[in-house]
């Protein structure tokens, strides 16, 4: 029997039992092999941390029933107007934490054999951190100032990496986060609560015209600190989608600097770039060895473990990145 992790109520979690839709002639069935965590989306979602009149109220009832939203898997069902996948593919897909899922096949992205099944998974944030270089237009500049080095803010600093970016400066709590962050290509860290930082920052993107800032937090306060950091006619991205916009609020900074702001979202299919084109370009950059995820996979947990492994996410964030569920031993037939 196929099986899925929903969140019923509030900070619950469970794995439940789940009937597949029937397979349509343009579907592939897929087995899951691997689902990775988008930890602050999906425990914003689990502990209802967001104002009542946000796109998260909108979107997310109690119960929740699609609760992750990138993994791997195999193609084991083609429907009869399928023709670019076959069964035996391996396909990344921005699907909830299941055994077995039932997807359109043109929302599937076949994943290179030179690829490693667990490292595809990082597709689903690489596409939510593209934005960022999109908007910041990465290919045109030399310096960005990325804050945050979660999961999210490990794919920012590739990415700018991978454009050729020059120097990369990152900041974030954990030194731990920082060091992998270096690995994946930032040229200088910034260790601490960025409150600490603001003055630093300050001399540093006046001094270096950094003409770009990234938040990738989704934190109101870290916003604040961004805009006083920021240079004249500076270009700050917000990345990190808060469920306290109300709290995220402009100062007289925006104005006396002649700052651009720019919201950008992981649904903003803006300049052609959509899921399956970036996926490409991710791939790409994996296979030339220009986007380095050795060691970002930092905890894996049986479906099994899912109330566990919230619980662990939640209260050991400064020492986690990836977190992947590892549903090979399990439901792998119904």
């Amino acid at each position: 029997m196929p099986k899925r992790i929903i969140f019923p109520r509030k900070g619950e979690v469970v794995l439940e039992n789940f009937e597949l839709p029937s397979l349509q002639a343009q579907d592939v069935r897929i087995r899951t092999r691997y689902s990775l965590m988008s930890i602050g989306t999906e425990t914003t979602i689990l502990n209802q941390r967001y104002d009542a009149d946000t796109h998260f109220a909108e979107r997310f009832k109690f119960p929740q029933l699609k609760t992750g939203m990138q993994a791997v898997g195999d193609v084991e069902e083609i429907g009869s107007h399928v023709k670019d996948l076959k069964i035996g593919d391996h396909v990344f897909m921005r699907m909830a934490h299941g055994s077995h899922q039932v997807i359109a096949s043109s929302e599937c992205s076949l994943i290179p054999d030179t690829v490693d099944l667990k490292e595809a998974c990082w597709c689903g944030l690489a596409k939510t951190a593209f934005r960022a270089a999109w908007a910041g237009n990465y290919s045109s500049i030399n310096q960005v100032l990325i804050i945050g080095a979660g999961a999210v803010g490990q794919m920012a600093v590739r990415w700018a990496s991978a454009f050729g970016v020059e120097s990369i400066l990152i900041n974030d709590l954990s030194s731990f986060r920082l060091e992998h962050a270096v690995h994946g290509g930032a040229t200088a860290t910034l260790s601490g609560n960025i409150k600490s930082h603001v003055e630093r920052l300050t001399e540093v993107t006046h001094k270096n015209e950094i003409p770009v800032i990234v938040d990738t937090t989704g934190n109101p306060k870290v916003f604040q600190y961004a805009l006083a950091a920021a240079p004249m006619f500076g270009r700050i991205v917000v990345l990190g989608d808060t469920g306290y916009p109300n709290r995220q609020c402009l100062d007289s900074n925006f104005m006396s600097k002649g700052l651009i702001i720019q919201a950008v979202h992981d649904s903003h299919n803006l300049g052609g770039w959509d899921q399956l084109s970036i996926d490409r370009k991710f791939f790409t950059h994996v296979i030339d060895g220009n986007f380095n995820l050795s060691g970002l996979i930092t905890h894996e947990f049986s479906p099994e473990d899912c109330s566990e492994a919230y619980k662990f996410v939640q209260n050991s964030q400064e020492n986690i990145l990836g977190v992947l569920y590892d549903w090979n031993n399990d439901y792998q037939q119904f």
